[in-house]
Order: C-alpha cells, then structure tokens, then sequence
C-alpha cells in the first residue's frame, strides 16, 4: 500500500508510482496489521480510498465544430453528402507581351539602321563621284620603300584613285620635213601678198582653196571670195602690205599648217583711204601637191584708219 506525504491520499496499487493527485511520488506504508487488512475491491467506479474527500478535476473537452450544412443533415439522420470540391481555377495565359514589344522594338532600330547606312553610303557615292569629275588629282613621283608598300597592302579599305591615262606623244615631223612645209607656206604667203599689191586678182585667187573659212562669214565657196576681194581691187587704186613676225607651224603629217603674222595695209583710191594694222591666221592644206588657202580670218585688230 502507498500514500501521498502531501495530500495523504491512500493508494492500494502498489504499481503506481505518482500521486494521481498532485503528482508527487508515493511512499509505501509499512504495517504490522498488514497482513489483517482485508483485500479492497475496487469496481470500474471507485479506484482510489481516501479518508477525505476530494472532488476529481474535470477537465472540459471541447466538441469539435461541425459546419451548419453537416449539422443538419445530422438532424435528419440522413448521411450528408461529400464536400463540394473547390471549383477549378481557369488557367491564366501568360501573355509575352514583353518579349513581343523589346523584339518590335528591336526590328525597328534595325530598319531605321539600315536606312540610315544607305542613305550614308549613297550620299558618300555622290560625293565621291562628284570629286572624282570634277578634281583632277595631282601627279606626284614618290619613290617606293619598303615602308610605303606595307602601308599600301595593309590599307585596304582605301579605295584607290583611278589611274590617269598617260598622253602618248604626238608625232612630229623631222627637223628637215618641218623646215621645207616653212618655207613652201611663206612662199604662198608672198605670191598671196605680191599679187595683191600688183593687182592680180586672178593670181591672188590662185592661192585660195575652192572652199574657205573666210572671217566671220564661214566656209564659203571660192565665188564670193572672188567677190570680196574684187570689191577691194575696184575701189581702190594702190594696195600696199607689210607682213612681219611671221611664225608657220606645222602639224604632224606634214599636210597642213598654219601661218601667224602681223599685217599691216594702206589702201588709196579716188578720194578714198584705209589703213591699219592687224594680226592674221592663214590655214593652209597640201592639195595635190599644192599649198592651198583653207582659212583666213584676223586674230587681233591693233589699229584701223579710215
């Protein structure tokens, strides 16, 4: 048998350990009688002897909550019906509207680039095309090292100026052929003068191609020089020339020439004068053997008296 030394409550399960009480452990009672003591039976009620009462601690428990829908069909008796399952959630589309705008965004900058390097590299064309027209780039002789080779190979986005073509020489005739086509011209020069002074109008014709380029009026026919000159030759009387500074050059076939001189005339009639002076071009062309006049016109008036 054992007992609480605090609340001197009498256990007769020699199991226990612990007062049901308190909780404090139990001591075992020693007693001579013991033996006397008759046997209690406990019943599924009464479990502990005391020789005070003592009210049991009630411990209230409280009732699970059953929702109104479940007590009610508790009240009916009848068997409720599973819970309502949570409606599904409709599935929400994830949009790339932002990947959707950064690629829009991007395709634009592109384009925009684009058109912006072709309007560059157009508008550069233009003016590299112009400059290439009209800028002629200067010839220069700069001897080749082997430092300016490298700096040409490795240079290669430099678009290299297109090569001027290199005049070939005109041919020219030999010391002598040139000085016999001078001397034939002023020969017609001085027959085409001493004519003219001598009033020798078929001889001053004689010196003329069928065809001229005569002064301002053109290439004409050998008729209407024919009537210019004779105008002159009936008007007046005394026709004087002196020719000076004569200069004959030939060009390279040794068919054609020119004849640069200085001309300076005094004409006098019945009470009529002219004089003056001017520089005069002859063009002249080997026609069958013969030194013809092809040209006539002045090239600078120095003086006219009338």
């Amino acid at each position: 048998m054992k007992y609480c030394p605090n609340c001197q409550t009498s256990y007769t399960d020699d199991s226990l350990k612990f007062c049901l009480q308190d909780g404090a452990p139990l001591t075992e009672i020693v007693d001579s009688n013991e033996a006397d003591t008759p046997t209690v039976v406990f019943n599924n009620e009464e479990t502990v002897m005391s020789s005070r009462q003592v009210e049991p601690i009630r411990v209230p428990v409280q009732k699970p909550t059953v929702p109104v829908w479940e007590q009610n069909w508790q009240d009916r008796g009848s068997t409720p019906p599973p819970s309502p399952l949570p409606s599904p959630q409709p599935e929400v589309k994830r949009t790339n509207t932002g990947s959707t705008v950064l690629l829009t965004a991007l395709v634009t900058l592109l384009l925009l680039g684009g058109a912006a390097a072709a309007w560059f590299f157009m508008n550069n064309r233009k003016t590299e095309v112009t400059e290439n027209v009209n800028t002629a780039a200067p010839k220069t002789n700069h001897p080749v090292t082997s430092n300016s080779a490298s700096n040409l190979e490795s240079n290669t986005n430099t678009i290299a100026p297109p090569p001027t073509a290199t005049p070939s020489p005109k041919p020219t005739l030999n010391p002598e052929t040139a000085k016999a086509v001078t001397n034939d011209v002023e020969d017609v020069v001085d027959n085409w003068k001493n004519a003219s002074e001598n009033g020798d109008l078929d001889g001053h014709l004689s010196q003329y191609a069928r065809t001229v380029d005569y002064y301002k009026a053109g290439k004409i026919g050998s008729a209407r020089v024919r009537a210019d000159k004779q105008r002159a030759f009936e008007t007046y009387d005394s026709i004087n020339f002196n020719i000076s500074n004569m200069k004959v050059t030939p060009d390279a076939s040794g068919e054609k020439a020119t004849a640069v001189f200085d001309k300076e005339w005094k004409f006098e009639g019945d009470g009529k004068y002219s004089a003056g002076k001017v520089q005069q071009l002859l063009n002249l062309t080997k026609m069958n053997g013969k030194w013809l006049i092809t040209g006539e016109k002045d090239l600078k008036v120095y003086y006219v008296d009338k």
